[in-house]
């Protein structure tokens, strides 16, 4: 643990340069020139360490890329962490970085350079400390996230499946919390199509959507809280065009989660009965959308990840808790496949603002050294035996 901690201390600096490198970029989802730079400066550092890079190759959005050391041991954990942001091209000179106290104000430090460096040296720290008791450790970088991870998500799911365990390194929660459980996420549109016509001289002659729509707003909102762990929330409307016109068509949009399975069939069904809903005469409806993230439920393999990330922690003199949140990352993808936890970066807060994204400073070397530490105990052969056992 020393030896650990004192590769992670020393190469502070080293750390805090390259975070100022990546967050010197423009990188939002949709900027693949931006992404690929990111991905570059990272595959490039990986290669100097001596790690085995293989880049998957996008047209429209950034490249992804691998980046894995192969030891002598058994057992194999994936690390994972994405090279966007949410941030428009010109948030870098608009935001440069400030430091108030231990906080470092700068977009995308949280989500999540802060979380990339912190699983790369703590491999880095294990490396140069001779551990090589596992046969593979692969950190997967991938490159749009943000928008919900539409060409990376075969990949992780592959990957997944041959791992004994995953880490992700999103943001710790302000608290210092990483993650044990997130809820599946949806989104879905309810479509509305009336007839338009003159709203002063014959409305009686139109069908109203927008009615039809506040309609659908409230019906969904009743599905809320349907079965325990189940949010629907209606949360963006599109409807009408002139003042003077009855309303042909309608939108609106609604943000479902669900903690499990169940409340993710409670929800399915309940959109296939909001189709059959009829609040206008005449008006057609059209329910589109679903499921993008399944859930990451606390299964007794994720419990005994969180316990040893617990031990870890203890072992660097400061508590760690783990928490459920109704947010969804890649740990949603993998957790199908293979036990994982998440928010393994630096303390962060204030994550998609520009403005006040911030990590804390003081948090680098104890989180870094915890990761490291938290791989180690999953590589113990008694947690893969364990592992292994609860999974089969």
């Amino acid at each position: 643990m020393q030896a650990l901690h004192d590769f992670v201390n020393n190469h502070r600096q080293e750390w805090l340069d390259n975070l100022a490198r990546l967050t010197a970029i423009d990188c939002g989802t949709t900027n693949k020139p931006g992404v690929d730079a990111v991905g570059a400066h990272i595959t490039n550092l990986c290669r100097s360490w001596g790690w085995d890079v293989h880049t998957y190759p996008q047209e429209k959005w950034g490249d992804c890329h691998t980046a894995t050391l192969t030891g002598t041991g058994v057992g194999r954990i994936m690390l994972m962490g994405h090279l966007d942001t949410v941030y428009f091209d010109g948030t870098v000179a608009a935001h440069p970085a400030r430091q108030e106290g231990n906080n470092l104000y700068l977009p995308g430090a949280g989500d999540m350079k802060g979380g990339l460096l912190t699983g790369m040296y703590a491999l880095r720290a294990l490396q140069q400390s001779g551990f090589d008791q596992f046969e593979t450790l692969t950190f997967f970088f991938n490159s749009e996230e943000e928008h919900g991870s539409p060409v990376s998500q075969h990949i992780t799911q592959n990957l997944a499946s041959s791992m004994d365990a995953a880490l992700v390194f999103e943001p710790a929660r302000s608290s210092g919390a990483i993650v044990s459980a997130r809820k599946a996420s949806a989104k879905y549109a309810v479509h509305i199509k009336g007839l338009s016509a003159h709203a002063g001289i014959a409305p009686e002659k139109g069908i109203n959507a927008v009615v039809a729509a506040a309609h659908y707003v409230l019906a969904a909102a009743a599905l809320n809280k349907c079965v325990p762990g189940v949010t629907v929330t209606p949360t963006v409307v599109h409807g009408g065009g002139a003042s003077n016109v009855v309303p042909e068509d309608a939108t609106v949009q609604i943000d479902c989660r669900a903690e499990d399975p169940a409340g993710v069939a409670a929800i399915e069904q309940g959109m296939r009965d909001l189709a059959k809903l009829t609040f206008v005469s005449g008006a057609a409806v059209t329910v589109t959308g679903g499921f993008s993230f399944p859930p990451m439920a606390k299964t007794p393999s994720v419990s005994l990840m969180a316990g040893l990330a617990r031990d870890a922690a203890a072992d660097l003199d400061f508590v760690l808790e783990d928490v459920a949140t109704g947010g969804a990352s890649d740990a949603n993808i993998i957790a199908p496949h293979c036990p994982v936890i998440d928010g393994l970066g630096p303390v962060s807060g204030n994550a998609h603002n520009a403005d006040l994204e911030y990590i804390e400073l003081d948090s680098i070397v104890p989180r870094t050294v915890m990761a490291a530490l938290l791989i180690r105990k999953i590589l113990q052969p008694q947690t893969l035996q364990a592992l292994r056992s609860v999974r089969e």
